[in-house]
């Protein structure tokens, strides 16, 4: 049986997932695929069709009313359904005409699924899928998102590394890359620029790392802080996908985030997703020391100016930059060693000696301090 295509239409990245987290309660008899504009949604249709379009009203370019009115041209039976965070009554009435469902903003999540799978039919949305029992079963969705990324991406392989560099979930295998070395590097390579983004103030943040070989290449995308989605090409076609991995693969590496958050890890007291691993994936690996955040009391907390420094004024004098430094030219280079050739060492050290001598003694005498001469005119002192 043909999975079911939801295609999500929102410019806004947190409505979008939110809603994919939801839909991944229902199951995964379906694929899920968001883009942030009308016209992307018309691209998609055309590219694999639709079985039910989720969409915003008001979008980048063409409305979302605009959309659901070129599909039913192409698909009278595609299912629609319609939100907007500034209801009207002509849009509701609109929307009807359409045959769509209508959600004000926030979406009621509850109802919103009821509706999903209203749309997509009972025999073909199946309830909430059971508590699971086995390890690979225990996190629903990721291998099938790492399957649909690989296929998505042509790639060869795609994992989800922990920070011990031990695969966790895979789609895929490269049997010609010894993969433990080349796992335990780039864990440290992704440490290390978690560590630089927690300096620039970033909790969570949305890296993706470029790893260019002849044989292979490497994108690797942070999963919050302790898990990394590694996808690995071929070293011919791995540059050329710079652009869908930083879409696709960073979209993807977000709805693992989402997917590893609903197995039950929490947040701490600071709100910050903390991605130890569930039950069912590999043991979360000890937090690096360089990872922590510094004490209060540390150097680098303690140089932390308190208040933004005030740009320099407008009417300041500000210095010029230094010009390079001209290399000397051969004949400059050739003149200075005839000279230095004239000049024996002894009278080299004495010049020195007799410098030092001189610049201690401009160092101890005081500008404002008096002659014996001077004294004597004043009548500070008695002539002899």
């Amino acid at each position: 049986m043909t999975a079911k295509r939801i295609l999500l239409v929102d410019d806004q990245r947190d409505v979008t997932r939110m809603l994919r987290a939801s839909l991944e309660t229902l199951g995964h008899h379906f694929t899920v695929v968001d883009v942030p504009s009308g016209e992307e949604a018309l691209l998609e249709i055309k590219r694999g069709g639709v079985d039910l379009l989720i969409t915003d009203v008001r979008l980048p370019g063409i409305s979302g009313l605009e959309v659901i009115k070129r599909l039913r041209k192409t698909n009278s039976q595609a299912q629609v359904i319609v939100m907007s965070g500034q209801s009207s009554g002509e849009i509701v009435v609109e929307a009807k005409k359409l045959g769509a469902t209508y959600f004000n903003k926030p979406v009621p999540i509850g109802e919103f699924l009821d509706a999903v799978q209203r749309a997509l039919g009972p025999e073909k949305a199946p309830k909430p899928a059971p508590a699971p029992t086995q390890a690979e079963e225990s996190q629903p969705g990721i291998a099938d998102r790492l399957s649909t990324l690989r296929r998505d991406l042509g790639a060869l392989a795609v994992f989800l590394v922990d920070l011990d560099g031990k695969i966790v979930v895979r789609a895929g295998d490269v049997a010609k890359l010894e993969m433990d070395p080349v796992l335990t590097h780039l864990m440290s390579a992704f440490s290390a620029a978690m560590n630089v983004c927690k300096l620039l103030g970033g909790l969570i943040p949305s890296n993706v790392q470029y790893f260019d070989g002849d044989d292979f290449d490497i994108y690797s995308a942070n999963v919050g802080r302790y898990f990394a989605l590694v996808t690995i090409f071929e070293g011919e076609r791995g540059s050329s996908q710079m652009g869908p991995v930083m879409r696709y693969g960073r979209q993807c590496a977000d709805d693992l985030l989402n997917s590893l958050v609903m197995l039950g890890v929490a947040q701490d007291s600071t709100s910050v997703v903390n991605l130890a691993p569930p039950a069912g994936l590999a043991p979360e690996a000890p937090r690096p020391a360089a990872a922590t955040a510094a004490p209060a009391t540390s150097p680098l907390a303690a140089k932390r100016p308190t208040a933004a420094v005030p740009a320099p004024a407008a009417s300041l004098p500000q210095p010029k930059p230094e010009a390079p430094a001209t290399p000397l030219t051969e004949a400059e280079l050739k003149a200075l060693d005839a000279a230095a050739k004239k000049v024996n060492l002894q009278d080299a050290l004495s010049f020195w000696d007799i410098a030092a001598v001189e610049e201690e003694e401009k160092t101890n005498t005081r500008s404002d301090a008096l002659t014996w001469e001077q004294a004597e005119k004043l009548g500070l002192i008695q002539k002899k």
